[in-house]
């Protein structure tokens, strides 16, 4: 019925988007962290999996709520969501922001005109569809890189083999010991992070790395504040984004770039809420032209599952989206 995995800046609405399923990341704090292996504390988020978006909402009231073995979750008692069925749902109560920055180089035909026309459909039902502007989007993608090393620096210093992680057939010294069991515990691109992350925080950069992208990261959660919580004609509801730039990529173009490019391309869209720590759920629309699956983005304000996936529930019962049905349903 579901999946659990861990929302860093997009590791479960990416996966949902390219397989054509439902994928929801939570309010930061929402779900406990408790067991979850450490990559960045201050953005991971236990994702949800799953078919539809009333599975995903009754698997989010069964795993949210305060946690005493997780200091990061919110102390309030959680409240479940009851969702209404579809044809209760009047969508032309929602105000619904598109930000003109998610129109980036390297959005894909498909996923742009699968964007365009969803939010046309809307307006033709009533919903008030505006654009809206988040200006620092251009420069999460960076901020999130030179957090997230930082932190998986900080983070992966326990496994030494010692107490946690794999352990090395080696004992000749307990220095000697660290080294081997790191070196064959942790692959290239972990290495590279912790390498990376160690330079950002030596003490001569530090404050030209590590604490000019936590300003930053305050901009871009300012940037979703002010478009959520501003003056009352110009506020928003949800908004509307695509989850990915491009359908899933073949096998032999995804290993011709690096995992930091591959980042840079495929989180351009999911890492900003979660430097943020606002709830998004990525929702399959149609197959594109080469048959695989084009999902997109509903974010909300923080705390507001309830209306992110009434709104979600409305977009879902409207395009009834099956992989396994034939692919003409989904032309739009």
């Amino acid at each position: 019925m579901y999946s659990i995995g861990s929302d860093t800046g997009g590791s479960v609405r990416n996966p949902a988007s390219y397989c054509g399923v439902v994928g929801l990341k939570p309010t930061y704090g929402l779900v406990s962290r408790h067991g979850l292996i450490p990559l960045v504390n201050s953005m991971d988020v236990p994702g949800i999996f799953a078919r539809t978006v009333s599975d995903c909402t009754t698997i989010l009231n069964s795993i949210s709520g305060p946690d005493v073995r997780d200091a990061t979750t919110i102390k309030m008692q959680y409240q479940p969501i009851d969702l209404p069925l579809p044809e209760q749902i009047d969508i032309s109560k929602f105000r619904v922001g598109v930000p003109k920055e998610y129109h980036c180089e390297q959005l894909s035909k498909d996923v742009l005109e699968t964007w365009q026309k969803v939010a046309g459909l809307l307006e033709n039902e009533g919903a008030i569809v505006k654009q809206v502007s988040l200006p620092h989007t251009a420069a999460s993608i960076y901020v999130y890189s030179i957090l997230n090393q930082c932190e998986v620096a900080s983070n992966m210093a326990k496994y030494d083999g010692i107490e946690y992680g794999h352990r090395a057939d080696y004992d000749c010294s307990t220095e000697e010991l660290y080294a081997k069991s790191r070196a064959h515990g942790f692959n290239e691109i972990v290495k590279a992070r912790i390498l990376t992350g160690n330079f950002f925080l030596l003490r001569k950069n530090y404050k030209n790395f590590f604490e000019k992208a936590l300003r930053v990261r305050r901009l871009i959660a300012e940037d979703f504040t002010k478009v959520f919580e501003g003056a009352p004609a110009e506020r928003i509801d949800v908004l509307l984004t695509p989850t990915t730039l491009t359908e899933a990529p073949l096998y032999k173009e995804f290993i011709t770039a690096s995992n930091r490019d591959q980042c840079a391309v495929q989180d351009f869209c999911t890492q900003p809420c979660n430097m943020a720590g606002i709830p998004a759920i990525s929702l399959p629309i149609r197959l594109g032209a080469n048959g695989l699956p084009i999902s997109l983005q509903i974010m909300s304000n923080k705390l507001n599952e309830k209306p992110l996936l009434t709104f979600a529930r409305w977009l879902e019962n409207r395009f009834e989206f099956d992989c396994l049905y034939n692919r003409e349903l989904y032309e739009i």
